[in-house]
């Protein structure tokens, strides 16, 4: 666990270092607060931040009054990370697609791979359309649309939903201007501030996988989100702008799936940022399929990969 941590804190700067070519990606380091949702729920955190501290991470304990005073937030306890960061996953992903693009790099879009022919020395793929690639190595990044290539799966699919208000005044948001903030209780409520002075609220996770049966909660999940931002932050004008839900992955571990997988050979390389940490993960996991394409040995290699399946 110590291992992931150490990486994902080093993913986050690594991140702001590939957007800062970009102007309009809304990167900006930020702080992170993880309260306790309930007094039974302090011990578990006190020793989470005395575990982080002890490894070396830049936390602080707030006890109940320092929440209050300097968050406003009614919680037994929270940690307080110094160490987070925010942005617009989709820009980012048009912008170095665009730089890919502009560099001689073929994109392709609304293109779908339906068989994969790995062989000792590459892969051949086959779209729908009949079109025949091939390649020395292929990677799917494919989102949670990647489990269909395994089986058995290697995590399950739940909902999670959010909604994105109008703009805030800067003055109202205080603290939350550089503070994302999450809670402890499962299911859980989380927000983060936007460069345009919007709050992104989400949470409300549930076991539904099916489109249909989780559009249709949408509207009753945002109700309760904003309900619960409403008690912790009575002040804030929250009307809601957009909301939607979709598909969220967890694995038995917590942790994400990076590299080839038995089922495919070493040709055809998996990046399954699943677990909670996807765009961080993804980060690391760049690097570690860089590596393996490279054949050169990465230190996240095993930790990261299918083998931990036993």
């Amino acid at each position: 666990a110590v291992q992931a941590y150490q990486a994902c804190a080093e993913a986050i700067p690594a991140i702001c270092a590939v957007a800062a070519p970009f102007r309009d990606v809304d990167c900006h380091r930020m702080a992170s607060l993880y309260y306790a949702s309930k007094r039974g729920h302090q011990a578990v955190l006190v020793e989470e931040c005395a575990l982080r501290a002890r490894h070396g991470f830049d936390v602080r304990w707030l006890d109940s009054e320092a929440v209050a005073d300097e968050y406003g937030i009614r919680a037994p306890g929270a940690i307080l990370s110094a160490l987070a960061a925010r942005i617009d996953p989709y820009r980012l992903t048009y912008r170095l697609l665009m730089r890919l693009h502009t560099r001689g790099c073929g994109v392709y879009d609304r293109t779908v791979l339906d068989t994969l022919t790995p062989t000792p020395r590459g892969v051949t793929a086959t779209t729908l359309g009949g079109a025949r690639i091939r390649a020395r190595h292929v990677v799917l990044a494919t989102g949670y649309a990647g489990q269909r290539w395994l089986k058995p799966s290697v995590a399950r699919n739940r909902s999670s939903y959010a909604f994105i208000t109008d703009p805030i005044h800067p003055d109202l948001l205080g603290p939350l201007r550089e503070t994302m903030a999450w809670e402890s209780a499962r299911p859980y409520l989380y927000l983060r501030s936007t460069g345009d002075h919007r709050l992104l609220i989400g949470g409300e996770d549930d076991a539904i996988d099916l489109p249909a049966r989780r559009d249709r909660r949408v509207e009753s999940k945002t109700g309760k989100l904003l309900k619960k931002t409403a008690k912790l932050f009575p002040h804030l004008p929250l009307q809601p702008a957009f909301s939607w839900g979709g598909t969220f992955a967890e694995t038995h571990d917590g942790l994400p799936f990076f590299g080839p997988h038995p089922q495919w050979g070493p040709r055809v390389l998996f990046a399954m940022a699943y677990g909670g940490n996807g765009i961080t993960y993804s980060m690391i996991g760049a690097g570690l399929l860089r590596a393996q394409i490279e054949r050169r040995r990465h230190p996240l290699s095993t930790l990261f990969g299918f083998d931990r399946l036993g």
